[in-house]
């Protein structure tokens, strides 16, 4: 490899113009649109944007900074919320046109994608042939590339696992700027590693993402628990993979406000008081069928036999297509609302089933409903652990596990006092045996915590990154190796 005689970073960037033209940002003012990502907390301005539009491009790039020693991050959608798709100083690539479908094979099962196809328009192109991604997140706006270097979990992730364990295969530009396709039969070291791999080994350019055959009307079945130990019971039962009905579940905790109540004694009227809520578990359950087939249609009392909500609120019916983007109205109210715009320092834990209700109902207690600000939720996502199989995507062991994430919306003012509260939880899912998702809030600062979060694992990545990023150039600075 060549080292070039030093430059200064913004000098050596300058250099790309001859490669990239104008697809190489290096204004402040359009520089300064992606100090940030979803999260709002973090700001980082990049030295420059490259925006590349194929996976040669993206090699040139890479082998460049490698030379001149220049961090780079890809970005995707920046759906993170910790800084992970921002950088000081270096390189910001965007691969967002790289959004090519180039084929969905019916027969197969599979489709092949560009790295910036959004997971929206992916389904709207196998909805054509009566395919559908196995597995899709609730937000579909953001590219298939950023998911599968997360894990990407959705309704049917109990089902099917997340979105890293349906990818047959990944082409990848390494931190040496190779272009490299990886696969379970082929360099299965990268495939294993690339996948929620958080760029820390290379760009994700290509991938070919598991479909299955979808009917057309969606049935869900909305349902009520007062209880979590009962909610969680019939989770089991609903997960049990003997139980094939159901073809998604998504379940929330939502805080009912009851008024104030004292947090101390001894204080002045109006000092030491709080809202406290009492917690209801919504449970939604879906069905697919055919709707020109009657002997498909279900018996609705039939299916939730067995179940014991407290109570069943209603049952609706979808289109497929109505139904993977229910969540766009829900986008636009929390646009309205200011949510969107406010930090989302959200903190997500995968914890034991057997330690998970008491963590949760701990957490809850002392929970005021307003901590969640406008739109800020609790969800819920039980597992079972047998449909993942991806190395680097950490969860407890056992057969189930939950899923457990507090997403608020925090305005400026209340930043550091939530995030103190959320770093707690953070360590208190840990202690009751949990992993944390690694797109949310993370305040692992030092390579013992990750180490610790990846247990048996850490050396296997110490030695993928020697092996396929050498120099350290790839999203540097979340992960911390010593």
């Amino acid at each position: 490899m060549t080292v070039h005689s030093p430059l200064s970073t913004a000098e050596a960037l300058g250099e790309l113009k001859g490669l990239l033209g104008d697809r190489l940002l290096l204004d402040e003012e359009t520089r300064s649109l992606f100090r940030s990502d979803f999260g709002r907390q973090v700001s980082r301005l990049p030295g420059a944007v490259a925006r590349c539009t194929s996976a040669a491009e993206v090699a040139a790039v890479v082998r460049f900074c490698r030379e001149r020693r220049i961090p780079l991050v890809p970005r995707g959608q920046a759906h993170t919320q910790s800084g992970q798709a921002t950088i000081e100083g270096g390189l910001l690539l965007d691969t967002s046109a790289m959004s090519a479908i180039h084929e969905i094979d019916e027969a197969a099962e599979t489709a092949t994608v560009d790295c910036g196809v959004l997971w929206r328009d992916l389904v709207a192109a196998t909805l054509e042939k009566g395919l559908i991604p196995r597995v899709l997140t609730n937000n579909l706006g953001v590219q298939i590339s950023g998911t599968l270097s997360m894990a990407g979990l959705g309704v049917a992730s109990f089902r099917y696992g997340a979105q890293v364990d349906n990818v047959t295969e990944i082409e990848v530009v390494t931190g040496t700027g190779e272009i490299v396709t990886c696969s379970p039969d082929r360099h299965r070291d990268l495939f294993d590693v690339v996948r929620s791999g958080l760029g820390q080994f290379g760009v994700i350019t290509r991938a070919t993402v598991r479909l299955r055959r979808a009917k057309s009307v969606v049935r869900k079945y909305y349902l009520l628990y007062d209880d979590l130990g009962a909610v969680m019971e019939d989770l089991r039962k609903v997960m049990d993979p003997a139980n094939p009905t159901f073809s998604s579940l998504e379940s929330w905790c939502t805080p009912c406000l009851q008024g104030i109540r004292k947090i101390g004694e001894g204080m002045e009227l109006g000092e030491g008081m709080q809202t406290f809520a009492a917690w209801f578990y919504p449970l939604h359950l879906t069905v697919e069928f055919n709707a020109g087939d009657p002997g498909e249609h279900p018996d609705d009392a039939a299916v939730l036999a067995g179940l014991t909500p407290y109570r069943r609120v209603h049952t609706e019916d979808f289109t497929q297509h109505e139904f993977c983007n229910r969540m766009d109205p829900v986008f636009e109210l929390w646009r309205r609302s200011g949510y969107w715009d406010m930090a989302h320092p959200w903190m997500e834990t995968i914890l034991p089933w057997d330690t998970s209700r008491e963590f949760i109902e701990s957490v809850l207690a002392q929970t005021p409903p307003q901590a969640l600000g406008p739109g800020g939720h609790i969800l819920l996502w039980p597992a079972y652990t047998p449909t993942s199989e991806a190395p680097l995507f950490m969860h407890p062991g056992g057969e189930y596990v939950m899923g457990w994430g507090i997403l608020p919306g925090v305005p400026a003012r209340f930043l550091d006092r939530a995030l103190a509260q959320l770093d707690m939880a953070s360590e208190l899912s840990i202690y009751y045996g949990g992993k944390r998702y690694l797109s949310g809030f993370i305040t692992f600062d030092t390579a013992e915590k990750w180490a610790a979060h990846f247990g048996d694992r850490w050396p296997r990545i110490l030695e993928a990154k020697k092996k396929f990023d050498p120099d350290g150039i790839m999203a540097p600075g979340f992960i911390q190796y010593e």
